[in-house]
């Protein structure tokens, strides 16, 4: 389904998910004057159709101490998608892109400690084969990191503050 399938209310919903993914169907369905139960119709037809791929927690690494460690990497012909499955299947790696570019693929990671980090070099990375080159950059500083795409900014500030309020 492309974005322009949506309609204004299914546009509207995301935005208050993305604002506050706790909301309940009912406080959606008051702040956009439509019952709960077309809020959670609207909201299992989006997740049918892979719109919403998953509800969870946004955490901050810093605050738990953990590294954050950005990669670009080349790949022999013909070795990228294994490469990417192996990577992927690795509970340090959280977000995996393949591309073109300089680089075959692009991942950021997540280490308890410089010593995590550096067995994940020697015993992962090192190790997967068709690997040709790699970079690595150690985050110094997060300016964003959503992660989501907002579709919307049609509501008023009022609407969304009623709807994520803990009240």
């Amino acid at each position: 389904m492309a974005t322009n399938d949506l309609d204004e209310t299914d546009r509207q919903i995301l935005e208050l998910l993305h604002e506050n993914g706790r909301a309940t169907y009912n406080e959606i369905g008051d702040a956009l004057d439509i019952t709960g139960n077309t809020i959670r119709r609207r909201i299992d037809e989006m997740r049918e159709k892979n719109i919403i791929d998953k509800f969870t927690v946004l955490t901050n690494p810093e605050a738990l101490d953990y590294i954050t460690v950005a990669f670009g990497l080349s790949a022999e012909a013909g070795k990228t998608e294994a490469i990417a499955e192996k990577l992927a299947s690795n509970e340090s790696v959280y977000k995996l892109w393949i591309l073109s570019g300089t680089h075959n693929i692009i991942f950021d990671a997540r280490f308890e400690s410089m010593s995590h980090f550096q067995s994940f070099i020697h015993n992962e990375l090192h190790t997967i084969e068709g690997i040709t080159r790699y970079e690595s950059s150690i985050v110094t500083r997060s300016v964003t990191d959503e992660g989501s795409i907002i579709l919307s900014d049609s509501l008023s500030d009022e609407t969304v503050e009623s709807a994520i309020s803990d009240d």
